[in-house]
C-alpha cells in the first residue's frame, strides 16, 4: 500500500510541475521580417490583401523597405532606430487607406511573433505606447 501511495504522490507532483511550466512563444527577429508580407490588419480593422492591394517587402540585408501602400508604390530605408519611407504620388480615388498605412508606418517602433509556430508567418507591428498599430501576414 505504501509503495502505491509514494506512487501517487510521484505522479502528483510530476503532473503539478508540468503544469506549472509556462509555454514561451516564439520570438520574431529582423532577419524573419525578410520577405514579403500582406497587411491583413490595420490599427485593428481585418483588411483583405486583395482589395487594399497593400503589400510590404523587407530586404534586411539591404535595411530596406519596398512595397505598395494601396494605389502608389512606397520604398524606403530600415534601420534598428528609425525607418524613412516615400512613395510616388500618383492621384488615386481613395486615399484613406493609404494616408492610414503611411501614419502606422512611421509609429512602429517594435514587432513580435503572431502565434507560436516557427517559421514565423504572421507578425504585429506596434507603436511607442504599445499599441497594436498592424499585422503583417508572409506571402
Amino acid at each position: 500500500m505504501k509503495k502505491y501511495m509514494y506512487l501517487c504522490l510521484a505522479a502528483l507532483s510530476i503532473g503539478i510541475f508540468a503544469s506549472c511550466k509556462t509555454k514561451k512563444g516564439v520570438e520574431a527577429t529582423f532577419s524573419d521580417l525578410d520577405g514579403s508580407w500582406n497587411i491583413v490588419e490595420l490599427n485593428g480593422k481585418v483588411l483583405n490583401p486583395a482589395e487594399t492591394n497593400q503589400v510590404i517587402e523587407f530586404d534586411v540585408a539591404r535595411h530596406s523597405l519596398s512595397g505598395r501602400a494601396g494605389c502608389n508604390r512606397m520604398m524606403g530605408e530600415i534601420e534598428y532606430s528609425d525607418s524613412q519611407v516615400a512613395t510616388t504620388r500618383m492621384a488615386c480615388p481613395d486615399m484613406s487607406g493609404e494616408r492610414e498605412l503611411l501614419q502606422a508606418l512611421d509609429k512602429v517602433v517594435r514587432f513580435d511573433a503572431v502565434g507560436e509556430v516557427k517559421p514565423v508567418n504572421k507578425i504585429a507591428l506596434y507603436g511607442t505606447d504599445n499599441t497594436k498599430l498592424m499585422v503583417i501576414e508572409k506571402k
